[in-house]
């Protein structure tokens, strides 16, 4: 059997070929037509007395659903999300190089390394039905992607854009060339094609088949390898290889359709690039908190600045507005050639102690590669397995509920190393063991000032700030009393002296082994006065 013309678990794969094709996606070799029938389950609940005998029967029906009794137990399988008609968006204007970065290749080479390592079922339909019923969480549970509709875009999107993207596979080829001259080039940086509206729709819907099935335990997590990618897309216009901005719609009809299920969302972008769309979308809401790690290289890495002076940036001052402040979270690298150390310090010091605090039901990972070492545009050396530990920290979030969904990364070699790796982490595999590097100054420097911007609105941003009062409660004590304290002693042992009641209740605790006098105060004519630790500091220039 042909690696593409795989038995998929529970999904589609709409391979790019004629002839028939079944709902599942596996063509028969002679007929064309499947013998297998395959269905998502969707609920939770446990199954009745007619399903529990057709099991035992059996029957073809149930052979390739999810067993109950596995998704009792909470043995849930990983999800992927995988559609070959995403490479039908390709660039119209064919020039002197056809090869573009955002090349339809991306998403395929991502597959095929998914399956050489043996994530993605390929076998027979005997050995699917054993494999189903006796141990379904050795394979992903593929995640059928569909066009997602005009109302979903919308969520987003101004309907003015969304009108612009449909418009597409209504020009003439020539006028999709002459549109792609023009765009893709600048902040634009765009290409478009005759089916680049449906390849649009359908990487959307995948973004949202995939997060409704980690949010409603369908899957315990997954991976949506989709294309094209969509964190630059802004509100109202296209840009930076994107179309419609993927997360953001899947976030906002998550919070829509389960909102006891998912009102807090943690986005975490790693690719290269800042954002901004995804940052735009959510400056001042108080409900999605998106933490970027991006070059940023003062505003001259791409997207760079907006043409509106009034639009934020990538910088690591831009912290969110109304009451999503805080909610921003910008950590900009001064320059390219960041890797594991650097990756990794953010993720201790600033992404995961933040993220604890804001304490999210769903984690969407905006996962470009670009930072990967080996990838020429990023100029990074972020390794796989760095990769793969990012994502198991992520995975303490949220109960494991944690959606991957492809973005950027364009050497094919880096994304599938990388993209492997995540998704080996996302099974539960363990992060390989790996040397972390020393932090560069520079970096160490970005971090502590992502650190002080937060600070006012991140309690675990503020280092040596401490409850006292819950610590009091909790028979702890203050370092400067038990210092106290010990001063008490020694003055006592040597000059005699007691401490001196203080009358009132407010400065008692406060002041409690502080006003030491010597005996026979009462009786003395004369009084020496020594004040320690004066209220105003040398270093106020008082």
């Amino acid at each position: 059997m042909d690696a593409h013309d795989d038995v998929i678990m529970d999904g589609e794969d709409h391979r790019m070929t004629d002839g028939p094709l079944a709902s599942n996606g596996f063509r028969d070799a002679t007929t064309g037509e499947s013998s297998l029938e395959t269905t998502n389950v969707q609920s939770t609940a446990g199954t009745s007395k007619g399903e529990e005998e057709e099991e035992e029967e059996g029957g073809s029906s149930s052979q390739l659903v999810y067993p109950e009794h596995f998704r009792r137990r909470g043995l849930l399988p990983t999800g992927c999300c995988y559609d070959d008609r995403m490479k039908l968006h390709a660039n119209a204007d064919f020039g002197p190089n056809p090869h573009h970065p955002e090349d339809p290749s991306r998403i395929e080479h991502i597959m095929q390394t998914f399956k050489k390592a043996g994530l993605v079922f390929t076998g027979s339909d005997a050995e699917l039905a054993r494999i189903i019923k006796t141990e379904p969480t050795k394979y992903m549970w593929r995640i059928p992607a569909r066009p997602a509709t005009k109302e979903e875009i919308c969520m987003v999107h101004h309907p003015r854009h969304y009108l612009w993207v449909e418009e597409l596979s209504r020009k003439s080829t020539q006028e999709l060339r002459h549109l792609s001259a023009i765009m893709d080039q600048g902040r634009d940086s765009l290409y478009v094609g005759s089916m680049t509206y449906e390849a649009s729709l359908i990487s959307a819907g995948g973004a949202i088949e995939t997060c409704k099935s980690v949010v409603t335990g369908v899957v315990k997590n997954a991976f949506a390898i989709i294309r094209p990618p969509g964190h630059h897309a802004e509100y109202d216009q296209p840009m930076g290889f994107c179309l419609f901005n993927n997360v953001p719609i899947a976030a906002k009809i998550c919070q829509a359709d389960y909102p006891d299920l998912c009102r807090k969302i943690l986005i975490l972008d790693w690719d290269v690039h800042h954002g901004n769309g995804i940052q735009n979308l959510f400056y001042d809401d108080p409900n999605i908190l998106y933490i970027s790690l991006h070059v940023y290289r003062n505003g001259e890495f791409y997207p760079g600045k907006p043409d509106n002076p009034m639009t934020p940036d990538g910088g690591i001052e831009h912290c969110g507005a109304g009451p999503g402040l805080g909610k921003n979270v910008n950590i900009g690298w001064h320059d390219q050639g960041m890797g594991d150390g650097e990756y990794m310090a953010a993720f201790q010091k600033i992404v995961m102690p933040i993220a604890h605090e804001f304490n999210p039901d769903l984690v969407i990972i905006s996962a470009g590669f670009d930072a990967a070492a080996g990838d020429e545009l990023g100029a990074c050396f972020v390794t796989p397995a760095c990769y793969a530990h990012m994502t198991h920290m992520l995975m303490s979030l949220a109960g494991g509920k944690v959606a991957v969904c492809l973005e950027g990364g364009y050497d094919l070699e880096a994304i599938s190393k990388s993209a492997l790796a995540v998704a080996q982490t996302l099974m539960g595999e363990p992060p390989p063991k790996m040397e972390i590097p020393k932090i560069s100054r520079e970096a160490a420097k970005v971090l502590a000032k992502v650190q002080a911007y937060h600070a006012p609105y991140w309690e675990c941003m503020r280092p040596g700030v401490v409850d006292v009062q819950e610590l009091q409660l909790q028979d702890s004590s203050r370092l400067h009393d038990v210092v106290r304290r010990a001063q008490r002693q020694v003055l006592s042992e040597k000059h005699g002296m007691l401490p001196l009641y203080i009358q009132r209740d407010v400065l008692y605790k406060s002041f409690e082994n502080q006003v030491l006098v010597t005996r026979g105060i009462s009786e003395a004519r004369r009084l020496l006065v020594i004040v320690h630790d004066p209220w105003v500091h040398l270093g106020d220039g008082l």
